[in-house]
């Protein structure tokens, strides 16, 4: 009987050994496990900081988009404005060379019928700049719908100027009125 019971204890000797072997494995690929575990955990925090500083980054350059849009509308329309703005100075420069034109026209004219008498006068040129000045201002007044000095004194000196300038201002007049 001590034979079987050395025979059992050598068995549950060996057995006890195996089982604390296999303890050792197990206690040896827990903690493994529990290094990937905690190396898993890193790397999923920092993907997780990643994607949150991702979505900051996206947030913040749609904004910015956001706000480069608004600032491309805002000079669109600024633009828009300069070019109505230049188009419609350009319609009045326009009208300003056509009204000196035919101002320096009427006067040339005027000029050739005064000469025709033998009565050239060089004090009239002055004058008459001061008339084209005065001629110019009084038809932007008249389309502003404000009386204006400057085109009464014309008138009142194209009416003191002789008999022909009174057909002359009339057609001066209707000139006016066309344009």
């Amino acid at each position: 009987m001590e034979m079987v019971k050395q025979d059992n204890r050598r068995q549950l000797s060996a057995r006890v050994e195996h089982l604390e072997g296999e303890i050792a494995e197990l206690k040896q690929a827990l903690s493994e496990k529990r290094e990937q575990e905690a190396a898993m955990l890193q790397v999923l925090m920092r993907v997780e900081q990643e994607q949150r500083v991702t979505e900051d980054a996206r947030l913040s350059a749609e904004q910015d988009a956001a706000a480069q849009r608004y600032v491309v509308h805002v000079l669109q329309e600024k633009y828009e404005k300069a070019m109505a703005s230049l188009a419609e100075t350009e319609k009045r420069v326009v009208i300003a060379e056509s009204m000196l034109e035919a101002t320096l026209q009427y006067e040339s004219g005027q000029s050739k019928a005064q000469s025709s008498p033998g009565a050239v006068r060089n004090q009239d040129t002055p004058t008459r700049k001061v008339g084209l000045l005065s001629f110019g201002l009084g038809w932007r007044d008249r389309n502003k719908g404000k009386p204006s000095n400057a085109q009464e004194s014309s008138e009142s000196k194209s009416a003191n100027e002789g008999t022909g300038s009174n057909s002359s201002g009339k057609e001066n007049k209707n000139e006016e009125q066309e344009s």
